[in-house]
């Protein structure tokens, strides 16, 4: 299993409330968080951030990606904008560990709105200490086609 060290770690406005609870409970736990998330009052656009963080994990200056907004969805079609980026809307602790493990995700998008804090901050933990399965290659080698065609 890779050894996972650093996260890059987003969230809009309607996670702005449990940002720092979450961040510091991976801090707990043992990683290094590089915080891309609104720092501030009033809405936000979640696509600035959802690029930003998707950008740091393909450039490699982040092991994986961790997004958050109302619910999960509007991260993760931006996060899925950026080449090389896979991320997965996880709704519990089994699509967490399917996500890593078979889809090969490299950021988990999640919903403030959707779960409770100890909700999202166990989906992390499991997402982050599953590790992808190779037997699944093949079909991320399709999905890094399809985005060679497009």
């Amino acid at each position: 299993m890779e050894k996972i060290k650093k996260l890059a770690f987003g969230t809009d406005h309607a996670a702005a409330e449990i940002r720092n609870t979450v961040k510091e409970y991976l801090k707990d736990i043992g990683y290094e968080v590089e915080d891309f998330g609104f720092d501030e009052h009033g809405a936000c656009d979640y696509p600035d951030y959802a690029v930003k963080v998707a950008e740091a994990v393909v450039n490699k200056k982040a092991d994986r990606g961790i997004l958050m907004c109302g619910t999960g969805m509007g991260m993760s079609i931006a996060a899925n904008k950026v080449k090389g980026s896979i991320a997965a809307v996880c709704w519990d602790e089994d699509t967490a560990k399917l996500a890593a493990q078979h889809n090969g995700a490299n950021i988990i998008c999640l919903g403030s709105r959707t779960a409770t804090v100890s909700e999202i901050c166990h989906r992390i933990k499991v997402f982050l200490e599953t590790s992808f399965e190779e037997r699944h290659m093949k079909r991320i080698v399709k999905i890094r086609d399809i985005e060679k065609k497009v």
